[in-house]
């Protein structure tokens, strides 16, 4: 057989003759090798059967395997097949939906049908049945119909299958099995009732096409089958005995066997003896067999592994704790790939990982174990290491915070006795580093800077990084911005940006060590305000107080917005005036050219961003001095262009 999937096997005992009798092809049937016909081509109307010559005896039991396939057309495949008993001719068929066996009388069907005639009550599946003297219609089966095969509602499906038939005179069963499973059994006695107690038959394939079709085809049973005592899946690990065990099927006896082990050596035995393999290795195990008609089986081919013992290796280099120690896997297998690792750390399985890390490992002694086992399940011996860690150097790092363009001083120390650092490292967090114990560094710039620090031991180990935040800070002192105050009226100043202060000359201060003192005055005074953040930061600022003796107003009877920078604004001159509530200028038509409360504000000339011509101008205003004097005044000047 060239398309076989399943294996069949038909066991009956029958002669020589009868195995080798002619079989008689009609309709469209055609042989296409030793044991295997086609029924009909995927060519519509088209009928075709298969008898053996030989009439078989119902008063024996028969078993028959048998391949089958429906075609690859499921939505428009068409019509079956059928397996027959007959006593009637070897030239039986017809075409369309009866599949050669409609009006066969008598008869017994088993019917495999791949198309719905609604009018033969069909299901909507691929269905079995078993049916007497031709009648197609269900409703009268001795069994069915049921879905053909057990998992799928469709049986053309480019798929071989195995259909098996069996019959038992005694128990008067006939079933039907497909792709080893049961699918429909009839107890009835076939000779009584069927045959009018006439016990020979013809047993045959019948097919059809109709307006659809499908390529049908049989073979019957030529197959080889074999199993190991290796188990299912015909693996050992290490060389062992492998026992053979034909179970090949055959329609009928076998007249020959051929082993090919795959080392160079065969045996035509039935079963042969124990093999010993010389070596572990991956061997294709071949067997063929011929039946007594001459048919050569296609070849069975099984993989044999004889799996070797994996060595189970690797190297690792000692470091420093908390580090993962460099582990590599240096195993190796001569037949089958190492699947499987088997890491044990003091005593613990910690890992199946080919290169496990281990992070936290304390300093000292630890005890490394490793198996290893191949795809096959082969299994090694457990290989055993030390691993020494070494201790890592402690330290301590003290920062403080800074300013801006002046020198920070940081310092570290060594807290362990195990170790002796001959480096050290710090990052700034500006770029800039450095490598000695206690350095001193001085940032440009203001801002949080992150600090790490770490050190070297003479082991090669590296300390844990310490990581610190700094702030540089900058000062910005302010006293207060310049003012007038009354003669003998305390007056409180306020001062800013630091975290002590001090005020110079402390004439006329109640404190000149706060920021906010109060001063009393009869003369005017420049105080000088030094700070002092925090982090050591010194800044200074000043303020200067008029002393108010007396208040006046002074208004400009004429400018020259010319924007040469003199003169180019209206602008009163305020001694000891407090506050103004407005300041309005007009022109000769008695058009508000400008106003405004601020007291350092003046007039540029322009009205709607037009520079004015040269002419007279009427202003008046109205303010209040330090002493509350009010001020109401009008005047006039002239615009000069």
């Amino acid at each position: 057989m060239t398309k076989h999937t399943f294996l069949l096997s038909f066991f009956l005992c029958i002669s020589w003759f009868e195995l080798d009798a002619q079989y008689i092809l009609n309709g469209s049937a055609t042989k296409d090798n030793c044991n295997c016909y086609t029924l009909t081509q995927a060519v519509n109307t088209q009928s075709g059967s298969v008898w053996n010559s030989n009439k078989i005896n119902l008063s024996q039991p028969f078993d028959f395997w048998f391949n089958v396939f429906l075609g690859c057309k499921d939505a428009d495949g068409a019509d079956g097949i059928v397996f027959m008993l007959q006593p009637i001719s070897t030239s039986l068929g017809a075409s369309g939906g009866g599949l050669g066996f409609q009006g066969v009388v008598p008869s017994i069907g088993v019917v495999l049908d791949t198309w719905q005639n609604t009018s033969d009550n069909d299901p909507v599946y691929d269905h079995i049945s078993i049916n007497a003297n031709g009648v197609i219609a269900h409703g009268a089966d001795l069994a069915g119909p049921v879905q053909a095969s057990a998992t799928s509602q469709n049986i053309e499906d480019c798929q071989w299958h195995v259909v098996r038939i069996s019959w038992d005179p005694v128990t008067k069963f006939i079933r039907a099995y497909f792709d080893d499973s049961l699918r429909v059994e009839a107890n009835t006695d076939l000779v009584a009732n069927i045959f009018n107690n006439d016990p020979m038959v013809y047993w045959g394939f019948s097919a059809a096409t109709g307006g659809s079709n499908n390529l049908q085809q049989f073979c019957t049973a030529l197959n080889p089958v074999f199993s190991t005592s290796l188990g299912m899946n015909n693996t050992s690990c290490g060389l062992q005995p492998v026992q053979f065990q034909n179970t090949s099927q055959s329609f009928g006896p076998i007249q020959s066997f051929y082993w090919d082990f795959g080392d160079g050596s065969t045996s035509n035995q039935q079963n042969p003896p124990p093999k010993m393999y010389a070596q572990e290795g991956i061997y294709e195990v071949k067997l063929v067999i011929t039946g007594l008609d001459g048919c050569t089986s296609d070849t069975l081919r099984k993989t044999i592994t004889i799996g070797s013992k994996p060595i189970a290796d690797f190297t690792v280099m000692d470091t420093c704790a908390t580090k993962p120690p460099s582990i590599t896997d240096l195993s190796s297998n001569t037949v089958g790939n190492i699947t499987e690792w088997s890491w044990f750390l003091d005593g613990s399985l910690v890992s199946g990982s080919q290169q496990p890390q281990f992070f936290g490992l304390p300093a000292g002694s630890h005890e490394l174990k490793l198996a290893v086992k191949s795809v096959y399940g082969c299994t090694s011996d457990t290989i055993v290491k030390t691993v020494t860690l070494k201790s890592l150097p402690q330290i301590s790092v003290t920062t403080d915070d800074g300013c801006e363009n002046k020198e920070l001083f940081f310092s570290a120390a060594q807290t362990d006795m195990s170790t002796n650092i001959t480096q050290w490292q710090w990052n700034f967090g500006d770029g800039n580093t450095a490598m000695i114990k206690d350095p001193v560094h001085t940032y440009g710039l203001t801002g949080n800077y992150n600090i790490t620090t770490w050190a070297v031991a003479d082991n090669g180990c590296s300390s844990d990084t310490v990581a610190n935040l700094v702030s540089i800070n900058k000062a910005k002192a302010f006293a207060g911005n310049d003012t007038i105050i009354l003669k003998d009226v305390p007056f409180q100043l306020q001062g800013t940006g630091g975290g002590s202060y001090a005020w110079s000359p402390a004439t006329g201060l109640n404190n000149a060590f706060i920021p906010n003192p109060v001063a009393i005055l009869q003369d005017d005074m420049t105080y000088e305000l030094t700070i002092e953040t925090p982090e050591g930061c010194v800044a200074k600022d000043s303020i200067h107080l008029t002393v108010f003796k007396g208040s006046a107003i002074y208004v400009p009877t004429g400018f020259t917005p010319n924007d040469d920078g003199l003169n180019d604004l209206l602008k009163p001159m305020y001694i000891g005036i407090r506050q103004l509530e407005y300041f309005i200028i007009y022109n000769r038509w008695g058009q508000k050219v400008f106003e405004t409360k601020d007291l350092s504000a003046g007039w540029n000339g322009r009205l709607n961003g037009q520079v004015q011509s040269t002419a007279s101008f009427v202003w008046m205003l109205k303010a209040v001095d330090y002493v509350g004097k009010k001020y109401e005044m009008k005047g006039s000047f002239i615009l000069i262009k």
